[in-house]
């Protein structure tokens, strides 16, 4: 299966909140930032999943990672993860952030934990960060500049 990541569009706002909301995931932000939303295609065309990614100066901070259930396999996370990846090295991030409890999945990517007292004031100071970062959340990095 052939997968795809494209812009999200203003009029898709509602939608892609609806499949956040069913993962369990906060909107908050989402109508007003979707330009920094990407958009999971199948080879049909199907919307299957979003990323946000806020950016916070020269780094990015991955938000609202979801597929739907009948797409959430293994194979299909890595090859989306390395397209997120490409893509944010394209648009010139340069270290990647995500706050999650899997941190098994992202590990075998590159992905480290960071310790609570090395959080980048930068990203600690987004209202992301802010609301999400709780106990069992842990932050994670990757330096696109190493891959």
């Amino acid at each position: 299966m052939t997968i795809r990541l494209r812009a999200a569009m203003p009029h898709e706002a509602r939608s892609l909140g609806d499949l956040v909301k069913q993962a369990g995931l906060g909107t908050d932000g989402m109508r007003e930032g979707i330009g920094n939303y990407l958009v999971v295609e199948n080879d049909k065309g199907e919307t299957i999943g979003t990323v946000g990614l806020e950016r916070v100066e020269k780094d990015g901070l991955l938000r609202s990672f979801v597929l739907k259930k009948e797409y959430s396999n293994e194979q299909i996370f890595l090859r989306l993860i390395q397209r997120i990846l490409l893509y944010c090295k394209e648009k010139g991030v340069e270290t990647l952030y995500l706050l999650t409890k899997a941190v098994h999945l992202f590990e075998p990517l590159s992905f480290r934990p960071v310790p609570a007292e090395k959080v980048p004031a930068h990203v600690e100071n987004t209202a992301h960060y802010k609301k999400t970062a709780e106990k069992g959340v842990v932050l994670l990095y990757c330096s696109l500049q190493e891959n």
